[in-house]
């Protein structure tokens, strides 16, 4: 079945003119003979919208003479394809998308008028929403398989809701609904039932879809009484957050069953990565590794030195994520220059040179160093990760896992770009200091001992450079493995060109192979096709401490 590309323009605005403005731009594949809901689904997946909360609302425009065209249903879409496949060109007949909130008392009176909901669950979700609007309360007089009936909470009072099952079905229409409300039941009483919690997690859901978006309760209290004038209290408004991201991201238990599945479908999907999953002896989790092939295969093309740092999970079940990196950084470059450096630090405070030499000078200092790190002395790269990662170390662990893949996704496709539009033969950070170091070179002199050997002058100061070493006794040109002002002044006075005294490491081909090999995209959970008896495998919540429950 052949597929089609699709350009998406979304969140802009109609002019006077019935122009689509300011718009911005993604984009979907669909199948060439997809229905009106699965448009609509795949839209809403791929720019990530709650269709539970809000309505999509689809147009194309064919030339600038018509109105735009709704699309509303299976005729439209076949309409549109057909349109659209008269010209291949993704940027042909965009689709244009505007996005509104749903007015759940005006979608709870088209479906009284039309009478039919898909489901019970349906109804009463509908009418929880209502409730909420409403500030009263009602009860369930009766719920079974084919009747919903709904009463007030008070004695003596009219309001009521009835609906019944079609034919038995599945499907449920309305009977009768007096929507007149004349009970004083409406706040204290109102606030104090625990559906108020479940509602209000359904009305506040989208907040929680990226985990980066920071909703306390505090703020749901403000929302909830600005909006909708009820006043909740701070526990109630913590357990609408609570089951808000249980229901967006599942029971933090059931998360551990889910890894045999994802680690199969992450062999499968990028081949040549190493996943372990360890349990104990009574199938409870243990530990996790992940390698993806990615990573592996651009490891050989950056320097061999690994940053690994912890940080501690805020989950229900606690744990340690630990992570390894790569990183740039500074320091100094001779003996002398850091015996100065420490005297000053000594004159300030006494207590610091000593913290620092209980250290140990060769985990972090150049000249101390026992192997050559080069630009890598401390390990701020893995805090700035850490930064990065602050809100997803209170998933569960498939999503935290699933976050750190997209994560890295994400990043290969950047870095990939970026050097892609590198034209030089360094990648620039490590050219941005050749060019410094360059022109620190203009106002050096340079008097030639041998052919290899040469004297660098720099006012009242002397060093000695080799080139046939790549020494030079600054320490700069060794440690950095990049031309220091007096390599690049040698150079200069030789009429050679700088690039084969730079580490292989630094080059643009270099940044290219690290990240030739994309992180593409897993399929979506439903489509994996894993063995049974990986299904079956078990996979327990880790034992020992856990978080304790109630409000931190």
């Amino acid at each position: 079945m052949s597929k089609i590309s699709v350009m998406l323009q979304l969140n802009g605005n109609w002019d006077s003119y019935g122009r689509f403005r300011d718009f911005q731009v993604d984009g979907i594949v669909l199948d060439e003979d997809a229905s009106y809901s699965m448009l609509v689904s795949t839209i809403a997946e791929q720019l990530m919208i709650d269709t539970s909360e809000k309505i999509v609302e689809i147009k194309y425009i064919v030339n600038e003479n018509c109105p735009p065209m709704d699309i509303r249903n299976n005729m439209g879409v076949r309409v549109y394809m057909e349109t659209k496949k008269e010209n291949k060109n993704l940027g042909s007949y965009p689709l244009l998308i505007s996005v509104r909130d749903f007015n759940m008392e005006l979608l709870l009176q088209m479906r009284t008028q039309v009478q039919v909901y898909q489901d019970k669950q349906a109804i009463a979700t509908a009418m929880k929403h209502y409730s909420i609007m409403h500030k009263f309360q009602f009860r369930v007089k009766r719920s079974s398989h084919r009747s919903y009936w709904l009463i007030c909470i008070g004695e003596n009072y009219n309001w009521h809701f009835k609906a019944i099952s079609i034919n038995d079905s599945a499907m449920f229409k309305i009977r009768s609904f007096n929507r007149q409300h004349t009970c004083t039941l409406m706040d204290d009483t109102f606030i104090q039932r625990k559906r108020t919690a479940v509602v209000v997690s359904s009305m506040v859901m989208p907040m929680y879809c990226d985990p980066k978006t920071v909703y306390i309760p505090k703020d749901i209290q403000t929302d909830m009484l600005s909006q909708h004038g009820v006043n909740l209290s701070y526990m109630q408004a913590w357990r609408a957050k609570k089951k808000a991201l249980q229901f967006l991201r599942g029971h933090p238990a059931d998360s551990y069953n889910k890894l045999p599945k994802y680690f199969y479908i992450l062999e499968k999907t990028y081949p040549g990565s190493v996943v372990k999953l360890k349990k104990t002896t009574d199938e409870c989790f243990l530990y996790a590794f992940v390698a993806l092939c990615t990573s592996i295969s651009g490891w050989k093309y950056c320097r061999p030195v690994v940053v690994v740092d912890g940080t501690f999970l805020k989950t229900t079940y606690m744990g340690i994520m630990l992570t390894a990196s790569t990183m740039d950084a500074a320091g100094s470059y001779t003996l002398d220059e850091f015996n100065e450096r420490m005297s000053k630090i000594e004159e300030i405070d006494p207590r610091v040179k000593s913290y620092l030499y209980d250290i140990g000078y060769y985990r972090w200092s150049r000249v101390h160093a026992t192997v050559n790190k080069t630009w890598t002395m401390t390990s701020n790269i893995v805090e700035s990760l850490n930064a990065v990662t602050k809100d997803a170390r209170e998933m569960p662990i498939f999503d935290l896992l699933e976050y750190m893949r997209t994560l890295l996704e994400r990043w290969t496709k950047e870095k990939l770009l970026k050097a892609k539009g590198t034209f030089t033969f360094l990648g620039y950070k490590f050219n941005k200091e050749l060019e410094k170091n360059n022109t620190l070179s203009q106002k050096l002199r340079v008097r030639a001992s041998t052919d290899h050997i040469h004297t660098v002058i720099d006012g009242v100061k002397r060093y000695i450079m080799c080139l046939e070493s790549k020494k030079c006794s600054c320490g700069q040109f060794q440690l950095d493995e990049l031309p220091c002002a007096h390599a690049l002044a040698v150079l200069r006075h030789k009429n050679e060109t700088y690039e084969n005294y730079c580490s292989p490491y630094y080059t643009r081909e270099s940044l290219l192979s690290t990240y030739e090999i994309p992180v593409n995209p897993l399929p979506d959970e439903s489509k994996w096709n894993v063995p049974q008896h990986i299904t079956d495998e078990v996979v327990n919540p880790p034992t020992g401490e856990k978080r304790q429950p109630g409000r931190p």
